[in-house]
């Protein structure tokens, strides 16, 4: 991701609907499955460090991330433990953590599977990996080329990727569930409209401080429901799979 759209990231994850709702479903999984725990964490493709904050209620978190812009936006936060690598073989940890996360980052990669297969390098017997990834490829727009995206996934490849990879699939849901037919006409329009995205302001809309609440307060639903019982479609998917 270029350097104008991760400084456009960073803005948006602080209040935007989305980042805020995507981190309370995080949240109410890792409250479900973790909470006893003090766990070490690594979280891959940190970006502007967004997520640490709540991430640090779970345990201690490390950060890695390609952009060195994205870097030196976590040590402006005064977030020091980041590391800055373009690929696994770059990442010497000299330990291994009890959870990865990855959020919005697998579908950037261009041998997803083989990625998988190197994350339990940095995973106790036994630990985890928790992801979320786009869904469907009939909602590509200008958005993925801009950000890199590679693919988009159906829950069933994703889940049957983590399998082959030597995990098991403790949970899986698609999320964005209530709102994905706006989310859905939006994309057709923008199709329809053919719009010419060149960075990620571009494609963000910008709502009402109110509207975006009654968003936020959906997904907040959502973040309800998820631990308990796997959603059947949405705009995205969380998968929590455990080491073999």
């Amino acid at each position: 991701m270029e350097a104008q759209s991760i400084k456009e990231y960073e803005r948006l994850e602080k209040y935007y609907w989305w980042f805020v709702g995507r981190r309370r479903i995080i949240d109410r999984v890792l409250k479900k499955n973790f909470s006893s725990r003090a766990l070490k964490i690594l979280d891959w493709g940190c970006g502007p460090g967004g997520n640490f904050n709540f991430l640090s209620k779970y345990g201690q978190v490390t950060g890695v991330d390609a952009s060195e812009e994205a870097i030196r936006d976590c040590e402006d936060k005064g977030i020091r433990n980041v590391v800055r690598a373009r690929d696994m073989n770059e990442f010497k940890s000299g330990t291994q953590f009890d959870l990865v996360t990855n959020f919005d980052v697998l579908e950037h990669v261009q041998e997803d599977e083989q990625f998988l297969l190197d994350l339990k390098n940095f995973l106790i017997p036994g630990g985890y990996a928790l992801v979320t990834v786009p869904a469907y490829k009939f909602l590509w727009s200008g958005l993925d080329d801009v950000v890199g995206h590679k693919r988009r996934y159906t829950k069933e490849e994703i889940c049957g990727k983590f399998s082959r990879s030597g995990y098991k699939v403790v949970m899986a849901s698609y999320f964005i569930f209530f709102l994905s037919p706006a989310f859905i006409l939006v994309r057709i329009f923008q199709k329809m409209m053919k719009t010419n995205i060149k960075n990620l302001n571009q494609s963000v809309i910008e709502l009402p401080k109110f509207i975006n609440q009654i968003l936020i307060w959906i997904l907040n639903l959502e973040s309800l429901i998820i631990p308990r019982f796997s959603l059947p479609f949405g705009t995205s998917i969380i998968v929590l799979a455990k080491k073999q």
